[in-house]
C-alpha cells in the first residue's frame, strides 16, 4: 500500500515512483561518461560500489589500468599524483569516500579543471551526501545515486545482474545454485527489513554488498564437491562472521539466526518437491541463470509482510514510524539558528511563555519545588524502599533544578536578572524545541521538551505514592505500572535483592519467571509483582497465548496484567513454546527494561521473526 505522503510526493514531482532506477555501471560507462567529466557516485549507508566498479574496470581496461584510493588522512598528495598519472596514461582512477576529506575537495576541483586527459581516462568519485560539498565540482560532475534498490524483487534482480551465468553454472550443481539464490534472498530480506525500523530491526544495520560477496565465496567453497553440505557450519559463519558481526542487539541477532535456519535448510535446498523458500517460492532445480531470473520476475512488485515473516499490520507500524520521522525533520527544518543571535526579549517572551505557563500549571498544588528536606534511605532500609527513596530523591532534585532554570529564564525576560551563559544555553535549547543538555544529563526522557516536562512531573508525583505504599507494607499487593519509574530495570534488580534476602539464597541462584492469567503465580515467590500498563507490538494476546495480527489490527494493543517474580532456579515447571519477549521503555525500542516469557502456539522462532515486544505505557 502507498501512504498518503508517498502519493502526494509522487503527484507533486510528477513521477511514477520515488525510488530511483537500479544503476548499471557498465551501461552508464558506455552511454554517459566522458574523460573530461568526473563521475560522482553518491552512496548511502549499506551500499558499496567499489567491488562492482573494480569488476567493470577489469573487463574494460584491465586490472593493471585501474587505481583505487581510499581517501583519508595522508592520502591527498598521493591522490593528486595518481590523478595526473592516470589522466596521462588513460587509466581509471577511483577516489573513495570523498566526504571524509571535504576540505580538500576544492584542491581536487582545481586539479581536475587543469587536466587534459587521455580519451580513455575516467575519474570515479564516491561520497556520501555532505552539505559542504563544493558546488563547482558537484555541477561539473556526472551525478549518480547508488543505493540498495527498494524492494525485494529489485534487490534480487540487481544481485543477479551482477552475478554472471558462468558464476551460477559453475560446478553444474543445482544445490549450489539454489544456495546462492537463498543467499541473495536472505541478503535482500535483511536489507529491506530495515524499512520497518524499529520493529523489523531495532536500528539501522549496514548490511552491504561486501557481505553478499563474502557469503557467495563461502557458498562457492562449501557447496562444491560430492560430499554432504554442512549447513550448520554455514549458519555459524554467516551468524558470527559475515552478517551477525554487524548486529549488536540480542533480539535482532535471534531474528537473523531464525532467517538462516529457515532459508539454508536441507528441506528447501537440494531437490524439487521440498519446502518452498520463505513459504512462497519454489526454487528451480537448475543451474541456469535465466531460470532464477524468471523466478524473480514472477515475484510481486510490492513487498508483502509474508516475505519477511512480519505481522500483517506492519504497514501501520511503518507508516507511524515514517510519520514520526517526517515530523522530526520538519522540527529540524523549522529550528532557528541561534548561535550568533543576541537576546531578543520579544521573541523569548513569545516562544518561551508556553514552557513557563505549562510548568506553573503542572506544579499547582504541589510543594515539591520548595521541599528542603528530601527523605533519604538509611543503611538498614529494605532494598525496595531504599531504591524508591533514592529514585524519588533524584527526581525531586531534578524537578527543583528545572524549576530554578525556568525561573531564571522568566526573570531575564522580566528584566530582573542579568543574562548568563547558562540561562542563554537553556533558553536557546527550548527555543529550538530541544531538552536542555543539563537536564538530559540527569534523565534522557522524551525528545520534545513539552513531553519531557510533563513526564518529569507525573513520574515524580507517582513516586510519592510508591514510597507511601512501600512504607505501609502493601506495595506488592496492588498492580504496579513500571512506566511511572525513571529506572524500572533498577526496580526489578532491587526486587531480586529483596527476594534473595527473604529466601535466604544467593542472588545468582534466582531466575525471573512470569505468570499470565488467573492464579497466584509461582508458589515459591516471596515478592511477586503484578505488572500493569503493558502494550504489545507484533502480535495480539488473548490472555493465555499469542495470536497473530490481522491487517486491520492496531500497531500496539494493551495486554492483560502479568505477575512476575524472582524464584529459586530450576524449581519452575518446564513449559514448551514460550517466547522470550523483550520489554522496552518505549516504542523506539532503544532501551530495554527486561524480558518476559509469553506462551505462544507453534515454534518460538516464528514469533521471533515478527519481532514481538512489550512496551511500557506511554507517559
Amino acid at each position: 500500500r502507498i501512504s498518503s505522503m508517498q502519493l502526494f510526493a509522487q503527484r507533486a514531482l510528477g513521477v511514477r515512483e520515488l525510488s530511483p532506477p537500479v544503476v548499471n555501471l557498465k551501461r552508464l560507462y558506455q552511454e554517459q561518461t566522458r574523460a573530461e567529466e568526473p563521475i560522482l557516485i553518491l552512496i548511502s549507508p549499506g551500499s558499496d560500489v567499489s567491488q562492482e566498479l573494480q569488476e567493470l574496470a577489469q573487463q574494460v581496461v584491465g586490472p593493471t589500468n585501474y587505481v583505487q584510493v581510499a581517501m583519508g588522512q595522508g592520502q591527498s598528495q598521493y591522490a593528486l599524483q595518481q590523478l595526473r598519472e592516470c589522466a596521462g596514461k588513460g587509466m581509471w582512477l577511483c577516489l573513495k569516500n570523498l566526504h571524509l576529506v571535504i576540505a580538500w575537495a576544492p584542491v581536487l576541483e582545481k586539479e581536475v579543471n587543469a587536466l587534459k586527459p587521455h580519451p580513455n581516462f575516467r575519474l570515479w568519485l564516491t561520497a556520501e551526501p555532505h552539505p559542504k560539498f563544493p558546488l563547482v565540482l558537484l555541477e561539473s560532475s556526472l551525478k549518480v545515486t547508488y543505493e540498495s534498490p527498494p524492494g525485494v524483487k529489485k534487490n534480487l534482480l540487481r544481485t543477479y545482474e551482477a552475478w554472471t551465468p558462468q558464476f551460477i553454472e559453475k560446478g553444474h550443481q543445482p544445490v549450489r545454485s539454489q544456495a546462492l539464490f537463498a543467499l541473495a534472498w536472505f541478503h535482500a530480506i535483511i536489507q529491506e527489513r530495515r524499512n520497518f525500523i524499529p520493529q523489523g530491526w531495532t536500528k539501522f544495520y549496514e548490511f552491504s554488498n561486501a557481505d553478499l560477496r563474502s557469503g557467495a565465496d563461502i557458498i562457492d567453497r562449501l557447496c562444491t564437491g560430492t560430499g554432504s553440505i554442512q549447513w550448520d557450519f554455514i549458519h555459524g559463519l554467516f551468524e558470527n562472521a559475515v552478517f551477525g558481526g554487524r548486529v549488536d542487539n540480542n533480539y535482532d541477532l535471534e531474528v537473523l539466526r531464525a532467517y538462516l535456519h529457515q532459508y539454508f535448510d536441507r528441506d528447501i535446498l537440494g531437490g524439487k518437491g521440498r519446502k518452498k523458500l520463505a513459504g512462497i517460492l519454489e526454487l528451480p532445480l537448475s543451474v541456469n541463470h535465466k531460470d532464477f531470473v524468471k523466478a524473480i520476475t514472477a515475484l510481486p512488485e510490492t513487498d508483502t509482510p509474508a516475505m519477511f515473516s512480519l505481522p500483517q499490520n506492519i504497514d501501520r507500524s511503518q507508516q507511524r514510524s515514517v510519520a514520526k520521522g517526517v515530523l522530526s525533520q520538519l522540527v529540524l527544518v523549522s529550528r532557528p539558528n541561534l548561535e550568533d543571535e543576541q537576546f531578543d526579549k520579544t521573541r523569548w517572551t513569545k516562544d518561551l511563555s508556553p514552557f513557563l505557563h505549562l510548568w506553573k500549571r503542572l506544579n499547582q498544588g504541589s510543594d515539591l519545588v520548595k521541599l528542603d528536606q528530601i527523605p533519604a534511605p538509611g543503611e538498614q532500609e529494605p532494598r525496595l524502599l531504599a531504591f524508591l527513596l533514592l529514585e524519588r530523591q533524584a527526581a525531586i532534585k531534578l524537578l527543583q533544578q528545572v524549576h530554578g532554570d525556568l525561573s531564571r529564564i522568566s526573570k531575564v525576560i522580566r528584566g530582573s536578572l542579568l543574562l548568563t551563559t547558562d540561562v542563554r544555553e537553556n533558553a536557546n535549547a527550548l527555543l529550538k524545541h530541544e531538552v536542555p543538555p543539563s537536564w538530559c544529563r540527569k534523565w534522557e526522557g522524551p525528545a520534545a521538551p513539552i513531553h519531557w516536562l510533563r513526564s518529569l512531573v507525573s513520574k515524580t508525583l507517582a513516586l510519592g505514592g510508591w514510597v507511601d505504599r512501600c512504607q505501609a507494607g502493601n506495595l506488592l499487593q496492588s498492580p504496579a505500572d513500571l512506566s511511572e519509574l525513571f529506572h524500572p530495570s533498577v526496580f526489578l534488580n532491587a526486587l531480586r535483592q529483596e527476594s534473595a534476602r527473604r529466601l535466604n539464597l544467593p542472588i545468582n541462584s534466582l531466575e525471573f519467571v512470569s505468570h499470565w492469567g488467573p492464579g497466584g503465580g509461582h508458589s515459591k515467590a516471596k515478592c511477586p509483582v503484578n505488572i500493569e500498563g503493558l502494550t504489545i507490538e507484533g502480535a495480539l494476546f488473548d490472555g493465555h497465548k499469542l495470536v497473530e495480527c490481522s491487517r486491520d489490527s492496531p500497531s500496539s494493543t494493551p495486554i492483560s496484567n502479568c505477575c512476575v517474580a524472582w524464584v529459586p532456579a530450576g524449581q519452575t515447571k518446564t513449559q514448551d513454546n514460550l517466547l522470550e519477549t523483550p520489554v522496552y521503555y518505549n516504542s523506539s525500542r532503544e532501551q530495554q527494561v527486561t524480558s518476559i516469557k509469553i506462551p505462544c502456539p507453534g515454534s518460538p522462532e516464528t514469533w521471533k521473526l515478527k519481532s514481538v515486544a512489550l512496551i511500557l505505557k506511554n507517559q
